[in-house]
């Protein structure tokens, strides 16, 4: 995946008279190394971008480089978001695969007030670069908006952004439309909620199921481990409904229990926690998206009775599992 990007970061470096060598000089990193299976680390992504963004010294580099990007280009990450049934599709796929194209920018999604939104955060990496990450997502996600955004038209989309910009604001306005705030509580990207219901015409449920296993079966091959807790995360998810024990899980991460458990709590969390936190999302993507009763679902979901998960569902969203799979339906 990482590779078609660097080679649009190339491509416009090259437009700027900038050599590839230059790109790739003192980063332990060339063009053949990057067309290896399964993308770049974290890290040596971020030194190349970093790297791209120094030789440049263009403020507006992620708008750019953004507005560059085509989903169809994206192989099998492309045809699964193409083949979704809604623009709502589309956007949990790019979330929930999102770390695998930018490891260091953390997604999240949401609906207030009859707005959908799409957040961004940098973590662990210096402002400029997570300002470049940032531009680069949600400027590729307006240009792609046919599929993204369904009807999502530049003039309907909110873009905050939590800083004051560098260079010349016209950019940003001809990238995302009138509606930008700078200096803005976050960085996000919101749009009408009602788009999220608009179906894609290159819909294929069929399809789409295999390509969205294949992405699977890629990203769990993939260079990228993220931080402890994701690669924990990654594991309780691909177990099926036999969530494996912290001892498990420490030996498939090539790791002592003890290990883990002092590099989660360094990261700030429990690995119960976790286990929870997989346990409400699929809890949830069942309720949404399947009818299955709620006696089954706290099955697969490895609890003992449905009471236990009824109890455990209120305490993680404050409400029943029926009370959640009425009000999504009700949508």
């Amino acid at each position: 995946m990482h590779a078609y990007f660097i080679a649009l970061l190339i491509e416009f470096l090259g437009e700027r008279g900038f050599q590839s060598s230059e790109l790739f000089h003192e980063t332990g990193l060339s063009e053949e190394s990057i067309k290896l299976p399964g993308g770049l680390p974290a890290d040596q992504l971020d030194s190349l971008f970093a790297r791209a963004i120094e030789l440049v010294g263009d403020p507006q580099l992620g708008l750019t480089l953004g507005g560059r990007i085509n989903i169809i280009s994206q192989g099998i990450f492309g045809y699964a978001l193409m083949s979704s049934a809604t623009s709502h599709d589309s956007i949990k796929l790019l979330i929930r695969y999102s770390r695998a194209l930018v490891p260091s920018l953390r997604l999240s999604f949401g609906i207030t007030d009859g707005r959908a939104w799409i957040r961004a955060e940098g973590e662990n990496i210096p402002r400029v670069l997570a300002r470049f990450y940032i531009e680069l997502v949600f400027a590729a996600i307006v240009y792609n908006g046919h599929i993204l955004l369904a009807h999502g038209k530049p003039n309907t989309v909110k873009v905050n952004l939590d800083y004051w910009p560098e260079g010349d604001v016209s950019v940003w306005h001809s990238t995302f439309g009138s509606d930008v705030n700078f200096d803005a509580i976050d960085c996000s990207l919101s749009f009408a909620e009602a788009s999220l219901a608009t179906p894609i015409t290159t819909a294929n449920p069929i399809a789409g199921d295999i390509f969205r296993r294949e992405c699977d079966r890629l990203i769990s091959r993939s260079q990228f481990g993220g931080s402890v807790h994701e690669r924990v995360q990654q594991c309780l998810l691909q177990s099926g409904s036999e969530f494996p024990v912290a001892e498990v899980v420490a030996r498939k991460l090539n790791m002592s229990e003890s290990t883990l458990q002092r590099r989660l709590k360094q990261e700030g969390w429990r690995f119960q926690q976790l286990l929870d936190e997989v346990r409400h999302t699929l809890a949830r993507e069942y309720l949404e998206a399947t009818n299955l009763p709620v006696a089954e679902i706290s099955l697969l979901l490895g609890f003992s009775d449905a009471p236990n998960f009824r109890r455990s569902f209120r305490r993680w969203s404050g409400t029943t599992p029926q009370g959640f799979r009425d009000r999504v339906r009700c949508v």
